[in-house]
């Protein structure tokens, strides 16, 4: 693995996947305006797996890229939820139309929004792993075994088969919105 570098060039793997996010979100977003139904079913299809791939399996590709280029733990995990908190954020805004200031930001704790936040965590922790096998494989003097990678792998995954689990996400829905009750009132 190389020095710990303080370049740009070691933020490019998380611009990568912000671009592909933001281009699938756009011809996404911008599909439907097509007059002819298959090609804008295919865009919209296309579009929207990379969109849901880049936002959610990102961290997968950010944080090995970034590992070999010499970046920090630090730096390494921000960077994998860079890309989902944009898009958190793009959602969060949107409600804002209709919704106060307060609860767009509580809307940030919606149950999708902690299962992205658990699954990147898990990704995280495999990447960890995997990153350190593939530089012992290489040579270079690092243990394979990483106890915090191995956590947060296992804590994320099973927080989110849990969640899922748990009334495949009904339930974690319904606090949530038992959370808005009790700050907002019952809403309109």
């Amino acid at each position: 693995m190389e020095d710990n570098k303080s370049g740009m060039h070691i933020l490019f793997p998380a611009a990568a996947v912000l671009a592909i996010m933001s281009a699938s979100w756009i011809v996404y977003s911008l599909a439907w305006r097509l007059n002819a139904g298959s090609l804008h079913h295919m865009l919209a299809a296309i579009s929207g797996t990379l969109l849901f791939v880049s936002v959610t399996f990102g961290a997968l590709y950010v944080y090995p890229a970034m590992y070999f280029r010499g970046a920090s733990l630090s730096l390494r995990v921000a960077a994998c939820f860079v890309n989902p908190f944009i898009w958190m954020t793009k959602e969060c805004a949107r409600l804002y139309i209709s919704y106060s200031f307060a609860e767009c930001v509580y809307y940030y704790l919606n149950p999708l929004n902690v299962w992205l936040v658990l699954g990147i965590v898990a990704q995280i922790g495999l990447a960890q792993m995997l990153c350190r096998w593939r530089a012992a494989a290489k040579g270079d003097e690092v243990g394979t075994f990483s106890p915090g990678g191995l956590a947060a792998f296992v804590i994320g995954l099973v927080l989110v088969i849990s969640l899922f689990a748990w009334g495949q996400g009904e339930n974690a829905y319904v606090v949530f919105l038992s959370g808005y009750r009790q700050f907002f009132g019952s809403g309109l």
